[in-house]
């Protein structure tokens, strides 16, 4: 994934810039000379930094290597589909065009957004380019952010995922082989310079240090520390902070969510539950659009929606710095 017209474009236009600089040595008179230095000098420093970055942009998308894919096989007992099954909700929030299995992949910016080219959440059905992968490289993919050919998986939040379980993303890729094979093939990414200027300028990489310990989860139940572990693989973080006290608005990626250490010890649990099964707040308001309620409720059940409520009404309204 290249875009030479695009990088082609922003060269000419700072050789032009370069151009201008040369011509403006050239004026006679003394302000036209230094005012002419300085609106081309900048034109041309900036196109020159949008090839850098757009470069550094398809750098991150095309040419890093992840860690070693460790090889596991995957039971697919029925206890792990029907976990699995659970997670398919919240997968299917990226991977559905309508938001529910089967997970045969959407164009991620169809619909609106900067005119930036496509990219698209793959097909994780049989039909798709899972059928030739490995449990193992489905695995490094979910936790570590990495392609079977070793690129990252831009937009992949393995940041939160690399938290799942060994069971937990076992079961993940026991769901993902049961499905029917359905729909085709992925297409490649296109992305033009501006969409490999915005990856290289603001949006990390999804590669994630390699998992090399075993990753277990706390028992289920109501527990609090049940509840942040579910917290902590829902992707919650991702729109609501790192330390769950709010995310401001601007930048790539998800929605800005508001501070869950103020919001939710004002609810009681019964609160907290209705919410998300209804995606109204306790005033009866609706919770904003990229609130993923829907997928939420349906992963969870009411013990886990105690144990998420458990854990965030134990948090400090003021988290440390």
């Amino acid at each position: 994934m290249f875009d030479i017209v695009g990088l082609l474009i922003l060269a000419a236009l700072a050789t032009f810039g370069a151009w201008l600089i040369t011509r403006a040595r050239r004026a006679k008179h003394g302000a036209v000379k230094w005012i002419g230095l300085v609106l081309s000098g900048v034109m041309t420093l900036a196109f020159t930094l949008a090839i850098c970055v757009a470069l550094f942009g398809y750098y991150k998308l095309n040419f890093p290597r992840g860690p070693a894919v460790v090889e596991v096989k995957v039971a697919g007992t029925p206890e792990q589909l029907a976990r699995g099954a659970r997670f398919a909700a919240v997968c299917a929030g990226c991977h559905s065009p309508d938001g529910k299995p089967p997970l045969v992949g959407r164009n991620f910016l169809e619909g609106g957004g900067p005119p930036v080219g496509t990219m698209y959440a793959p097909n994780l059905t049989p039909g798709g380019d899972i059928k030739d992968w490995s449990d193992g490289e489905i695995i490094r993919a979910i936790r570590e952010g990495v392609h079977k050919s070793g690129r990252a998986l831009i937009i992949m939040p393995s940041g939160v995922f690399r938290n799942l379980s060994d069971s937990d993303v076992q079961s993940i890729v026991a769901y993902l082989r049961s499905q029917p094979a359905t729909g085709a093939t992925t297409p490649p990414a296109k992305l033009n310079a501006l969409g490999a200027f915005l990856i290289g300028a603001m949006l990390p990489t999804a590669v994630q240090p390699a998992i090399t310990q075993p990753v277990v989860m706390p028992a289920e139940g109501t527990s609090p520390e049940y509840g942040k572990y579910l917290v902590s693989v829902l992707a919650c973080t991702e729109c609501h902070g790192e330390n769950l006290a709010g995310r401001p608005p601007g930048g790539l990626g998800p929605p800005a969510g508001p501070s869950l250490r103020a919001i939710v010890p004002n609810w009681t649990a019964e609160n907290f539950i209705h919410t998300i099964r209804t995606g109204l707040d306790p005033s009866g308001r609706k919770l904003a659009p990229g609130m993923p309620w829907k997928e939420v409720s349906a992963f969870a059940s009411d013990d886990d929606l105690s144990a998420m409520y458990a854990y965030l009404h134990s948090l400090p309204l003021n988290p440390a710095r």
